[in-house]
């Protein structure tokens, strides 16, 4: 069963998700689910068309065999959504690593930046082993999404289903995704506010940093996740500090140095 409440969604949980089949754990699944249901409808059918049979003795009724239906109609739709999402997840990747510089991960040389346009963000991604031919990789497949640039995405593609991702519509009046038009832009900013420093108090140059606006997106992105992780644990207002330090390095991918940071602004903000 897919969890509808977690921030970040696999390109396959949102297909399941849109299409009314987040029961299942997997398009394989639901199709291999609704496959073994087609003899028990077989049987139900014929069962219900004959009038000298009881209905009560049928283990199925009208209704259950029109949702069955339904479903494989609904299936068919989510696999489509499938392609669709992976392809963009794809492209999500390649933006994700070229802003991040992490494509030096697994190219030699200097990437150029991406062409292709999306509306999808990387939530978390999620990398091949570094053991592998091509160490550190991004699996698309396996990446998860933010539920607003799935919003987003789904109210330009679909827009019945926006809703389903984003219940206070905020993808309506957002910007998400990538695009080489915005970030050619963003490059422009950069560089005007490079030449004109000087003009900026001390507050104003630090907060222009990259390495500010990386620590500021790193801690963004703790602060969501942490709720979640908390009320999973056995005593959630009485968490070990040892545990939120193992929670950011083996979970969250945060560094040492970066942890130290998080964690306090952790603990002031949920008052641990």
């Amino acid at each position: 069963m897919i969890n509808k409440f977690k921030i970040g969604l696999t390109a396959q949980e949102a297909a399941l998700l849109a299409t009314n089949l987040e029961r299942f754990d997997s398009l394989f699944d639901a199709r291999n689910g609704l496959n073994l249901a087609r003899v028990l409808i077989r049987n139900a059918k014929v069962k219900l068309s004959n009038s000298d049979n009881d209905d009560s003795s049928c283990s199925m009724s009208l209704d259950d065999i029109n949702t069955h239906e339904a479903d494989f109609e609904n299936l068919d739709q989510a696999e489509k959504i499938y392609q669709a999402l992976l392809d963009e997840a794809h492209i999500a990747c390649v933006w994700h690593d070229h802003l991040s510089g992490e494509d030096q991960l697994y190219l030699t040389d200097i990437s150029p930046l991406p062409t292709n346009n999306t509306h999808l963000e990387v939530f978390q991604i999620s990398r091949i082993a570094p053991d592998d031919e091509y160490p550190f990789y991004p699996i698309p497949n396996q990446t998860t999404l933010t539920k607003v640039s799935l919003a987003k995405w789904f109210y330009i593609h679909l827009p019945e289903k926006a809703n389903l991702f984003d219940s206070t519509e905020s993808y309506k009046t957002i910007e998400t995704g990538y695009s080489t038009i915005n970030h050619t832009e963003e490059e422009n900013l950069n560089t005007v506010i490079l030449t004109t420093g000087s003009q900026f108090n001390f507050a104003e140059k630090i907060t222009r940093t990259d390495a500010w606006q990386d620590l500021y997106k790193l801690t963004e992105r703790a602060v969501d996740a942490f709720p979640t992780w908390q009320n999973n644990q056995p005593k959630p207002n009485k968490i070990p500090v040892s545990h939120i330090d193992d929670w950011l390095a083996l979970t969250q991918k945060i560094t040492k140095r970066e942890a130290e940071t998080i964690k306090k602004i952790i603990v002031e903000i949920f008052n641990l």
